[in-house]
């Protein structure tokens, strides 16, 4: 009887390995994200010739802690966030948001002179571009919220030429998190619409 005991012990164990072995081979893959610039914004090009005069520095960009982490992170409230350990960003968030944001500047523009901070020594831009994100992040479903400072500075970095606030708001199309990169793509191309219409008046 104690040898039976023992044996239906090893397979319960048995068994309980197994389970839990499948249970960790059907473990949903991880999946990454990257903001991009979108399509809509290619077509803005205008005709004219690109001004090689005009440089742009994109930098520094200061995140809050919680939104600089590989996992994308959404808002379930007003003061509660979730991290999804299932969908994450390819790089660096931060990194991606001064890489896109650049690269939008460049189109809109248009010029060939943006850089991201930090830049070389020879880069000497005309105008600096400082940002400081408050929230840029959403809900799935809903909305995406930018919320950002950000001011325009001489080529020293030194006086600031002007200094803005912008709240950005985009819908989420659909409850996933791919829509959601989408609309935070989206915020991104909005702000840089904004940031570039004001360095065409300072331009003036």
């Amino acid at each position: 009887m104690k040898n039976r005991a023992r044996f239906g012990n090893i397979s319960w164990a048995f068994l309980l390995t197994v389970f839990f072995v499948a249970a960790c081979s059907t473990t949903s893959p991880v999946a990454y994200y990257t903001l991009n610039t979108l399509p809509e914004m290619q077509q803005e090009i205008p005709a004219a010739v690109m001004d090689d005069t005009l440089a742009i520095g994109v930098g520094p960009v200061e995140f809050p802690k919680f939104l600089d982490r590989p996992q994308i992170v959404t808002r379930k409230s007003q003061n509660q966030i979730q991290v999804s350990e299932f969908h994450r960003w390819a790089g660096s968030f931060p990194g991606d948001f001064s890489r896109v944001l650049a690269k939008n500047i460049s189109i809109l523009l248009p010029t060939d002179r943006v850089a991201v901070y930090p830049w070389g020594e020879q880069f000497s831009p005309t105008y600096r571009i400082k940002l400081n994100v408050e929230q840029f992040d959403g809900r799935l479903g809903e909305r995406v919220v930018l919320e950002v400072t950000w001011m325009v500075t001489d080529q020293e970095g030194t006086n600031k030429l002007l200094v803005r606030k912008s709240l950005i708001e985009e819908p989420v199309s659909e409850k996933n998190y791919e829509a959601l990169v989408v609309a935070e793509s989206n915020a991104l191309a909005t702000l840089s619409r904004t940031i570039v219409e004001e360095i065409r008046r300072l331009g003036k």
